[in-house]
């Protein structure tokens, strides 16, 4: 006796459950499969090469390729700890990225509140301010190089100009004006980028907060300390951390500037473990430094966190 067939409604009832649960699965999927690609090459040319400076660390090895007897365990960081060129170098970079990280800030929240304002050409000095951040790296480090020297520079002649000085100043050969002169170029260079973000962020705050503290009587003053610094207090935060982050890793400008000197008084962290690895050949020790100035980023990173956690918590 055949069997009847079911109608069309008990047919579609799997079909429809199948769809569903595919269409659910490919929800969860999705997000994960669009950001796959990007997650492998994180780990190919980020997390790989940090796993392989971590294992390199533990030998005393010469090239990135450690022998087996080459191995040698926490050598590495005992030497690290224990050398004073190590002391230096750290007291250079924090000295160098506080400063570089509190005047970049400064003179930045200065463009942007100037630039925040109404006047004739505003737009123009607003793409004018993009020069410096816009400009290649090498070349802008070059440029300064030049300005620096001490017998035609410019930077020189306007000071012989100022009757500031006769014979001029050794910038970059002196280490007294070294760690400043390279700060100041990297200042130069990297403030753009702090006011473009502080001047969108003057442009989000609410005006009727303005007129608020204006009925309330509230001077300029009063006005930017209590409508104007909280409401750009994010950004302000977000900065910090970049320019922190930007700072202990700095070694471009440096290293066409002053590699170092003299008398390693601009050797940060970063010029230091170039020339531990690539100079003296000190791979091992070279891994082992890089591993501190990453930890010490991560450190930077983790109080950022909690930092934003608790003020969102209060």
């Amino acid at each position: 006796m055949p069997v009847p067939e079911p109608d069309q409604e008990t047919r579609c009832i799997p079909w429809d459950r199948r769809t569903r649960v595919r269409a659910r699965i490919e929800s969860h999927l999705m997000p994960y499969l669009m950001v796959a690609p990007l997650l492998g090459l994180i780990a190919v040319f980020v997390l790989y090469p940090m796993v392989r400076g971590a294992l390199v660390s533990l030998y005393d090895a010469r090239d990135l390729v450690p022998r087996p007897e080459e191995f040698a365990g926490l050598a590495n960081f005992v030497w690290l700890f224990r050398s004073e060129g190590t002391a230096t170098s750290i007291r250079v970079t924090l000295l160098y990225v506080v400063l570089t990280t509190s005047i970049t800030i400064c003179i930045g929240l200065a463009a942007a509140l100037v630039l925040n304002a109404s006047f004739r050409g505003r737009a123009l000095f607003r793409a004018a301010l993009t020069v410096p951040w816009g400009t290649p790296l090498v070349a802008s480090a070059l440029i300064w190089f030049w300005m620096f020297n001490p017998q035609y520079g410019i930077i020189n002649y306007g000071v012989r100009l100022l009757g500031l000085s006769r014979e001029g100043i050794a910038w970059l050969l002196s280490p007294d004006w070294a760690l400043p002169a390279v700060i100041a170029v990297d200042v130069w260079r990297t403030f753009p980028f702090g006011a473009l973000v502080l001047l969108t962020a003057l442009q989000a705050i609410d005006p009727d907060l303005y007129g608020v503290a204006a009925v309330d009587g509230a001077g300029p003053v009063a006005t930017f300390r209590n409508v104007t610094l909280p409401s750009i207090r994010p950004s302000l935060v977000l900065l910090c951390l970049l320019y922190t982050i930007w700072g202990m890793k700095r070694f471009d400008t440096i290293w066409i500037l002053t590699q170092g000197g003299p008398a390693d008084t601009t050797n940060v962290l970063s010029v230091y473990i170039y020339r531990e690895a690539f100079r003296n050949i000190r791979i091992g020790q070279a891994s082992a430094m890089a591993l501190v100035g990453a930890g010490l980023s991560l450190l930077v990173t983790i109080a950022y966190v909690i930092a934003e956690k608790r003020r969102g918590s209060t």
